[in-house]
């Protein structure tokens, strides 16, 4: 598999689109995951998982985070 935005080989692959991606375009950031406890308490699970985006996702999202902050 290749790295669809520069054709170079993939490491990874975007878990927002599923497009391979090189070690240049691979953003991998942290992904807090919670449970439910009882009286529908949300807590963060430890350790903290990994998400990997390629570029266009990653920037994608931060926009959208942008244009819906507070």
């Amino acid at each position: 598999m290749n790295c669809l935005d520069c054709n170079g080989p993939a490491v990874a692959i975007c878990t927002h689109c599923g497009a391979g991606t090189c070690r240049d375009h691979t953003i991998v950031t942290i992904d807090h995951l919670t449970r439910t406890v009882p009286l529908n308490r949300q807590i963060q699970v430890e350790p903290a998982a990994r998400r990997i985006r390629c570029h266009a996702c990653e920037t994608a999202v931060n926009v959208a985070r942008q244009t819906h902050a507070p």
